[in-house]
This record gives structure tokens, C-alpha cells and sequence, in this order.
């Protein structure tokens, strides 16, 4: 198979733990566009906290921000698709949240981000992703139209007890994982893999001609939409399922075995592999 478009996740994919990228990563993605490949992001973060990624690796346009609710070609400024929280349904989970006080949510609006009073997770978040998060109080109080995502910070257990509770609600939306500790709140039906189906019409490339990599379940849909879905070495079990390869760990530069190995120079992947896993049918 010639694969003309690879998309790969940022955070645990792209960079290292230490959110780096390798030479031997940019060295492979450069090789790989050399050969006529196309390569973009995908991630949940926005354009402001995600740009210096896509510079220092020389992406290509589109880039899919919010775990799939904007899709933004950066070299024309031009938003190609948008799907926004709809307004009561943020507010119905914002009220929700209210009942679980140990953990701290994150309102996305345009390319800013709010929360309703700081905490030790918003300083840890705001170092992470590079970004600023205003105070703004009462959440509910603030909420504007058209709200982009809501992301909750917390420890894994109350995540899921809150990951639960929303699911009893009325409303539409999209509730993963995007780190052990991070829950997405998202409008349903968008997600990476939605975004990846509109972006591969957009450009004119058959989803078999895709490769599509991550590492947690918000990339799922992406890598299951792709052709050939590739799961990181650090990725949960439940994603390595549904993926047709696992590659190493994001720190052993899985990303550039899957470019060495699939588009590049199989011969040569097949005999410095560091991948933990094999294709899969």
C-alpha cells in the first residue's frame, strides 16, 4: 500500500515525555513528505498551545484541534470545519460538575481557556500545554455561546464516576479519555476520526491511504477510521486492540518506526524495529 497522508496525535505520540521531538522523528517526518507523503496533527489542544509543534516539525496543513471539533488550515487562516458544544447540554454538565468538588474543569471558548477558580492541576496544565487559563468563577455564571470542549482535570476514579454520571443525563455529547487524568467533554459525533473522514474528502485521499497514530482513547475513532491505525507502545490495552499495528513507546520513537517501516524503507525498519507489537488483521 502507498499511503499518501500520516496524522499523528501530539501529546504521547509525537513528543517525548518530556514533550520533545527527536531528530530521528523530524528526520523520518521530513523523509516521509520528501517522498510526497502528507503530514498533519491531530490534538485536543488549540492552535495557540499546539503552532509551535506543527512549526518545529514543518507540518502540513489542515490541523485538527480540539480532539476534532475544529479543523484549521493555518497557511490560509481559514477554519474548514467547526462543531461547537451545544449551549444547554455545557451548562447541564457544568451544573453536573458542581457535585464532584475535587475535580477541576476547563472551559475552551475560541482559542481561550477558563476556569472557575485556579488550582495546583490548572498550574501543572498551563505548563504543559503552554497556555494561559483565566479565573472567571462560577462557570455556569460564565458560560458563553458556543462553548468549543470542556476539560476536566481529576485522579482516574472520580473521572469515571463523573464520566458515568454524565452519560445518565439528556443531552449529546462525546465523553473520553485523553490522559488518565483528563476527560474530554466534547459534542457528540465530533472526534478525531470524524475530523480525519472530513479532512480525507477534503483533500481527496482515500482513508485506506491514511495512517493514523495515537496513543490514548481519544484517538480511537481516528485510528479506526484510518487504513492503517497505529497504537503507541504507552497506549491503554483497549486502544492497542483496535489498532492494526502497536509501534514502540512514544520515548523509544515509535512515531519513526512507523514512517521507517511503512512509507519510507520497510527492509531496513524490518531490521532496526523497535516496535512491541506486529500488524494485526
Amino acid at each position: 500500500m502507498r499511503y499518501r497522508l500520516l496524522v499523528a496525535d501530539i501529546d504521547g505520540t509525537l513528543v517525548t515525555s518530556d514533550r520533545k521531538i527527536t531528530p530521528r522523528v523530524r528526520d523520518a517526518v521530513r523523509g516521509a513528505q520528501g517522498k510526497g507523503v502528507r503530514v498533519c496533527l491531530a490534538t485536543g489542544r488549540i492552535w495557540p498551545s499546539a503552532q509551535p509543534y506543527f512549526q518545529q516539525l514543518g507540518a502540513d496543513p489542515p490541523a485538527i484541534l480540539y480532539n476534532g471539533g475544529l479543523v484549521y488550515d493555518f497557511r490560509t487562516d481559514t477554519v474548514l470545519r467547526r462543531v461547537p458544544l451545544d449551549y444547554e447540554e455545557a451548562r447541564a454538565v457544568l451544573e453536573l460538575l458542581r457535585e464532584f468538588p475535587t475535580v477541576q474543569p476547563h472551559l475552551y471558548v475560541g482559542d481561550r481557556v477558563y476556569t472557575g477558580r485556579r488550582s495546583q492541576d490548572t498550574q501543572r496544565y498551563q505548563r504543559k500545554d503552554s497556555l494561559k487559563v483565566e479565573e472567571v468563577g462560577d462557570l455556569v455564571a460564565f458560560l458563553p455561546r458556543e462553548p468549543m470542549k470542556i476539560l476536566v482535570i481529576g485522579s482516574r476514579s472520580d473521572l469515571l464516576k463523573l464520566r458515568d454520571r454524565i452519560a445518565q443525563l439528556p443531552v449529546s455529547i462525546n465523553a473520553v479519555f485523553s490522559e488518565d487524568t483528563f476527560l474530554e467533554i466534547l459534542p457528540r459525533g465530533s472526534s478525531k476520526g470524524a475530523a480525519l473522514e472530513f479532512v480525507a474528502q477534503h483533500l481527496g485521499i482515500p482513508l485506506s491511504e491514511i495512517v493514523a497514530v495515537g496513543d490514548n482513547l481519544n484517538d480511537l475513532e481516528m485510528i479506526r477510521a484510518a487504513g492503517l491505525g497505529v497504537a503507541m507502545g504507552n497506549a491503554p490495552a483497549e486502544l492497542k486492540a483496535h489498532a492494526g499495528h502497536v509501534t514502540a513507546s512514544n520515548d523509544e520513537e515509535g512515531l519513526a518506526e512507523v514512517i521507517e517501516r511503512f512509507i519510507l524503507d520497510p527492509t531496513a525498519s524490518s531490521r532496526s524495529s523497535k516496535s512491541t507489537g506486529s500488524s494485526m488483521s
